[in-house]
């Protein structure tokens, strides 16, 4: 009797044993990086929070701040909710490298996100790299970003993208005969003219675009009258200013100045209220006569969730184009966060990010694949219009892709 009773509990043990190898298996491990656990993934981002140029980067991490609260609200992403550091580099290239070091190896964060500046962002680089962090956005269109390796992931349009749109659009919808380009002699600058003029070339054009034509002038540049004196002795029917804020305010107040009345076109850095608000108090007529790349679709529906989010958050913090580029960043993020599921360490979420195709922020498509990184390629332009004693963006094309090669 007692050795049938030991065989059956022998055998009731072999069951239990049996069933629970099953349940093991069946249930497949977690695969976790830094930052993660079963409650919360972790990020860090860059971006400057103090001094001069504080009106750029407050409202940038206030719009990523304000969509991971909103989906944190929500209940996160597969459970898990997302936990933001911001890190305040002032705009310097070696407290951004300082920056990115004490996220990775202090703060021990999943991924580095919205990083803003290129100085920073190309001077971190090469630590973001070794290290094999996933980097989401940045707040730089140079062309470089789209060259540093699988691990990072640029969204907003290269500068050299850009300009051949911009040459698109003036050789085949303005169909202007002469071109004048105005430029910021830096990458930004330089990476615009040479677009410009590589789809020009492109689409057999760049006759309109003559010889000197090309005029360059300094970021820290405040007088403008050289520049825009030869500008006007090329007798254009249009110009184009590749130049951040402050360049571009001077050289439409020194248009108006000497009446050249001929319709200019500017980057997309420019597609900011705050820009209006500087160029049209030196140049009322020029800024009603300014047309703006852009890459975000800015109708009211798109615009709802994170109208409610700033709303509901941070209340006191504008909402303009850093905010929405801010919140690009954390919705391209976490659309990846989303596809990778539960394969959570960096391999996985890079793998996840090389199928993305996101359609459903407020940028018209986000899209990458394996050794792909061009960022986003469709892009529209807007005319600014006076409305109600101010003057705002109308959109004025479709969002277009280059058709050259």
């Amino acid at each position: 009797m007692k050795k049938s009773i030991k065989k059956i509990a022998v055998v009731f043990l072999s069951l239990i044993l049996v069933l629970s190898m099953a349940a093991c298996a069946a249930k497949k491990p977690v695969e976790v990086a830094q930052g993660v656990t079963d409650t919360e993934v972790k990020v860090g981002t860059v971006a400057v929070q103090s001094g001069v140029l504080s009106f750029i980067g407050q409202p940038y991490v206030a719009g990523m701040k304000a969509y991971f609260d909103m989906i944190n609200e929500q209940g996160g992403i597969n459970g898990r909710k997302i936990t933001l550091i911001a890190d305040d580099d002032e705009f310097k290239a070696d407290k951004a490298i300082a920056s990115v070091e004490k996220l990775i190896e202090q703060d021990k964060v999943f991924a580095i996100v919205g990083q803003l500046g290129t100085p920073g962002v190309l001077a971190a680089a090469e630590t973001v790299k070794e290290a094999g962090i996933p980097s989401v956005y940045f707040g730089s269109g140079a062309v470089a970003l789209t060259e540093l390796g699988e691990n990072f992931f640029p969204v907003q349009p290269n500068y050299e993208y850009e300009g051949k749109l911009m040459a698109q659009y003036v050789a085949n919808t303005v169909k202007a005969n002469k071109l004048v380009v105005i430029y910021q002699n830096d990458d930004v600058g330089r990476e615009g003219l040479t677009g410009i003029k590589e789809g020009l070339k492109a689409l057999g054009k760049d006759a309109i675009l003559g010889a000197n034509a090309e005029i360059a002038f300094g970021a820290a540049d405040k007088d403008f009258t050289a520049q825009v004196q030869k500008a006007k002795a090329e007798n254009p029917d249009f110009v184009i200013i590749y130049g951040l804020s402050g360049g571009t305010a001077g050289l439409l107040k020194e248009f108006e100045k000497v009446e050249f009345n001929v319709p200019v076109l500017t980057t997309y850095s420019n597609a900011d209220a705050s820009f209006l608000a500087i160029a049209a108090a030196g140049a009322p007529k020029m800024t009603a006569n300014l047309q703006v790349m852009g890459w975000l679709e800015v109708n009211q529906e798109k615009l709802k969730p994170l109208m409610e989010a700033m709303a509901k958050y941070y209340k006191d913090i504008p909402v303009n184009a850093y905010t929405m580029a801010g919140w690009v960043a954390a919705e391209t993020f976490t659309a990846g966060l989303k596809k990778a599921g539960n394969n959570l360490d960096w391999k996985g979420y890079i793998e996840a990010m090389n199928k993305l195709d996101f359609k459903e922020g407020l940028a018209p498509q986000i899209k990458y694949e394996q050794n792909v990184r061009e960022g986003v390629k469709k892009m529209a332009v807007s005319k600014v219009v006076a409305k109600d004693g101010t003057y705002v963006f109308q959109q004025l094309t479709e969002f277009i892709e280059f058709q050259g090669k």
